[in-house]
């Protein structure tokens, strides 16, 4: 790791800190909802931005990000709000005929998964989401899967105060 890669990651740290602190930015506690009993399949904003948001403040310090069939994602502006495009693993769901498998093997390697994939049954979706649960990781799906996924409620949607 570079120098300024290095004062670049320390200096996000800081600002992350100091943001919290004051109450700008709440960061989203989903081991906290885990705990309580909550799932671990979240239902995506639509725009973008948003997303962005939802998986930077749902992916811990240091974790992984991954992605299965979400095309559009403007990675330009995903860097600079904070997303370290080391730490995600990209699947294109076209690729591979077992996109169920896929998905799970990105649930093994990352802390937070964002799938865009139709092809998932009802049973690969409460299996992907048992497996969630079992590793402490978290789905953000931008499709309903009806009786798993859920909305963010405010408490773990990141809110900034003007």
């Amino acid at each position: 790791m570079t120098n300024a890669r290095a004062r670049l990651l320390k200096a996000r740290e800081a600002l992350s800190l100091a943001e919290n602190s004051v109450g700008l930015r709440v960061r989203v506690e989903v081991d906290q909802h885990h705990r309580a009993g909550g799932g671990p399949v979240l239902l995506g904003p639509a725009r973008r931005s948003d997303l962005i948001r939802l998986l930077i403040d749902t992916c811990p310090p240091g974790g992984w990000i991954g992605l299965c069939g979400v095309r559009d994602i403007g990675w330009e502006w995903a860097s600079r709000e904070g997303m370290e495009l080391g730490r995600v693993l990209i699947l294109n769901a076209q690729v591979t005929s077992e996109v169920a498998q896929a998905c799970s093997l990105l649930l093994d390697a990352c802390d937070v998964v964002c799938l865009d994939v139709p092809e998932l049954s009802r049973a690969e979706q409460r299996a992907l989401s048992a497996r969630a649960r079992a590793q402490g990781r978290t789905i953000v799906t931008l499709r309903p899967w009806p009786g798993v996924s859920r909305e963010p409620s405010d408490r773990d949607a990141m809110r900034a105060a003007v």
